[in-house]
């Protein structure tokens, strides 16, 4: 018999590439793989799964997404922000960034990057493995579907890179 785990909803609202953005839930993980405490929406959407259920709060229903066509995720202003990103996202760098995505939305915000200090660039970040990388914009902290970006601007204003 099949065990069912009780999931943590989150309140989001996202957009898929062309879509007009929608409020609903992602279901995360009581239990992290690599950490104490639950999963977070970094982690959710940087999994190696395709499709993450979404549960549409417009008409209660659940959609099936997939995740290469998710291009941002908002969290709702309640959300903890240690289901945002996990609490040891270690930020040793930030850049003032503007981000512009295919389909012509665009975001000005800072790159928090957690890099090794001999790669601090954000173009040694954005080329990284992980497929989102959070955005911390004046609104909140968007999550950022690197497939969805069609360029990065990095400000003229130099960055100090964070202590650790």
């Amino acid at each position: 018999m099949l065990r069912y785990v009780e999931k943590l909803r989150v309140p989001v609202r996202f957009a898929l590439l062309g879509d007009v953005p929608v409020h609903g839930q992602f279901s995360l993980a009581p239990q992290a793989e690599l950490h104490e405490g639950p999963e977070t929406l970094l982690e959710r959407l940087n999994a190696p799964q395709r499709v993450l259920p979404f549960h549409r709060t417009v008409d209660d229903t659940v959609v099936l997404v997939t995740r290469i066509n998710i291009a941002w995720v908002e969290a709702g202003d309640t959300v903890d922000p240690h289901l945002v990103r996990p609490k040891t996202y270690m930020t040793t760098r930030e850049e003032r960034v503007h981000v512009r995505l295919l389909g012509g939305e665009a975001f000005d915000g800072v790159l928090a990057m957690e890099m090794p200090h001999e790669f601090n660039r954000a173009s040694d970040y954005l080329n990284g493995g992980d497929e989102f990388f959070p955005l911390l914009a004046a609104r909140g902290t968007l999550l950022i579907n690197k497939a969805r970006v069609l360029d990065v601007r990095v400000s003229a204003a130099p960055s100090v890179p964070k202590a650790a």
